[in-house]
């Protein structure tokens, strides 16, 4: 089984990203920023759903609480198989075929700007479809038409089903369907679908902005992981022209990236105790609880493609409202969140514990302060990426370093630390901080890791690093640390926050170093935000998500688009994927 993690669409660094310093400082963020109040905190599960029902109780209105009633029964496997028979049955019925095609608009409740699809073929044909772009009219926009070859689609047979994706909201659409023989010839037929109008508050049309570089934004969707709404979540899907393109419900929090199993299927968290997968026709075929565990931020497969999710013990973050005074006294006795990484077998859905942080870093964690929030937040994993053969590497945004951990199945080791020696001074792992080579200010607080390999790395040791460094030196954990000996250019006053960056480091391992390869400046966001290679062009999509904006840059860190949309509280991730 051939697994994706989809944080990159092409992580291969062959070639490298030639980006030069002053390119990329230089008018990459121009334009008012639009910060975030200082106060929130952005990263913490807090708040969101700890079971499938919270959120119709909170300040939902009554068709809003239908509405969610709705989705939490989407997330029932035994009734996406029913729904299956039944238009399994529904379609034995009837006599089907490209002029006439069996078409059900969004009938498992995955993605209302979608439409399942079946028919059959005398002659085995490849498929091709088309939904119909609108004409300007009133205050809506044009929108351009969408195509898409569906999967499975690329292979001559007579029998096809699969899912339309890229609907106009509130719209009749017309999609052409293309059926091309072996022998080259094509038959064109059309159907229309009538969409309802979204279910969310999300925009239709998200605000564009044309850079300066001509480079071509790279195919995909862009992939909105999460607003962290107090109303309905949503997924939301838009393309390069900043149309939205699919909206996937949640139960609630967030969907914090897709992981792709390679058979058509995507697997995502829809609430804070849940990760789904659903299959290419829209169909929820797994649903797997995360036992005695909450999960946060991040997930990735395994070799054996199971799921290491970063997590909490249950009720965590309810305990926390249970006597705040009590639990600021007491840390001994306080249940902590966000130290810890669980394993789901994907075949029997059983729920380990992989590995406690405080077993690996207990002098860290002991000299941690309980935050005035009452959390004992005091490692705050945000990414988690496989390197295989047991190998992770894990951001810590409450000490600014990303970890390399080796042997997570046997008896976890770490092989590195990528942060601060001034903070890492007398924790007994001095000897596995990387040696920073050049003069630059270290990340602080980073988000959005992500591995990138090149073709030599296994003989070299030599390989990419890239993150979103929020440039902001804080951590109630560690109230005496003086976040400032990061660099000159680390942000430790929120409100004077002005640049946060996309950055790429080269890691050594053979000489035990690291170098700031390149960076871009981006609008300033103190949590949450994203960094991702995308496209074979090696652009990079980088999203400030306090900021409410996300831009991809071409490989001389010249902007090519920037998008920006309304959120209640912020944007939590943007990544490209191609669906």
């Amino acid at each position: 089984m051939e697994l994706f993690d989809g944080d990159d669409m092409g992580s291969s660094n062959e070639g490298g990203w030639p980006l030069t310093r002053r390119a990329v400082l230089a008018g990459t963020a121009a334009g008012a920023l639009a910060l975030a109040s200082a106060g929130l905190a952005g990263c913490s599960a807090a708040g969101a759903d700890a079971n499938d029902m919270s959120n119709a109780d909170d300040g939902l209105t009554d068709e809003q609480k239908k509405v969610h009633n709705q989705i939490v029964a989407t997330y029932n496997v035994e009734k996406q198989t029913a729904i299956k028979e039944q238009l399994d049955a529904e379609y034995a019925a009837g006599d089907y075929d490209e002029t006439a095609p069996f078409v059900k608009a969004d009938p498992f409740g995955t993605d209302t700007l979608s439409c399942y699809v079946r028919f059959a073929t005398t002659d085995p044909v490849t498929v091709t479809y088309e939904v119909a772009g609108r004409k300007k009219f009133a205050d809506s926009p044009k929108v351009a038409a969408f195509s898409r070859t569906p999967r499975g689609g690329d292979t001559p047979a007579t029998d096809h089903e699969f899912k339309v994706i890229g609907l106009i909201p509130n719209h009749k659409n017309k999609v052409t369907l293309t059926c091309t023989a072996q022998d080259g010839a094509s038959r064109i037929s059309t159907f229309t679908i009538e969409t309802p109008a979204l279910k969310g508050e999300e925009e239709k049309r998200l605000t564009v902005t044309a850079g300066e570089s001509n480079t071509p934004l790279a195919d995909g969707l862009f992939t909105i992981l999460g607003n962290d709404s107090s109303k309905l979540d949503f997924m939301y899907l838009y393309d390069n022209a900043g149309q939205i393109r699919g909206e996937v419900p949640i139960i609630g929090y967030r969907s914090h990236r897709l992981l792709f199993p390679g058979d058509g299927s995507m697997i995502m968290s829809v609430s804070t105790t849940k990760m789904a997968q659903i299959n290419a026709i829209g169909q929820v075929v797994n649903v797997w609880s995360t036992g005695d565990y909450e999960l946060h931020h991040d997930y990735a497969f395994d070799d054996d493609g199971n799921l290491l999710v970063l997590a909490s013990h249950a009720g965590s973050e309810a305990d926390l409202d249970v006597d705040r005074a009590a639990a600021k006294k007491d840390k001994g006795e306080r249940v902590n969140v966000e130290d810890l990484i669980i394993k789901i077998d994907i075949a029997t859905g059983g729920v380990s514990l992989a590995m406690d942080l405080g077993d690996i870093f207990p002098d860290l964690k002991a000299r941690a302060k309980v935050a005035s929030d009452g959390d004992l937040d005091w490692i705050h994993i945000n990414t988690i990426q496989w390197l295989g053969d047991s190998t992770v590497l894990l951001s810590s945004r409450e000490t600014s370093t990303v970890i390399k951990l080796t042997d997570i199945y046997g008896t976890p080791t770490v092989d590195w630390l990528m942060g601060s020696p001034d903070f890492w001074a007398g924790s007994g792992f001095e000897d596995k901080l990387l040696q920073a080579q050049g003069d630059f200010s270290l990340n602080a607080g980073q988000h959005s890791v992500t591995y990138l390999p090149s073709y030599d790395t296994a003989t070299t040791g030599r390989y990419q690093v890239l993150l979103y460094d929020n440039n902001f030196g804080a951590a109630e954990s560690y109230p005496k640390f003086d976040w400032g000996q990061l660099g000159s250019a680390v942000v430790t006053d929120y409100n004077k926050g002005t640049h946060s960056f996309g950055r790429i480091f080269t890691v050594d391992e053979t000489a035990r170093t690291y170098e700031l390869e390149d960076q871009i400046a981006v609008p300033f966001s103190g949590y949450v935000s994203s960094a991702q290679r995308v496209g074979d062009s090696n652009n990079m999509l980088v999203a400030s998500g306090q900021a409410k904006t996300f831009t991809e840059y071409d490989r001389y860190g010249l902007p090519i688009t920037t998008y920006e949309m309304e959120a209640e509280k912020y944007i939590y991730r943007v990544y490209k994927y191609e669906l």
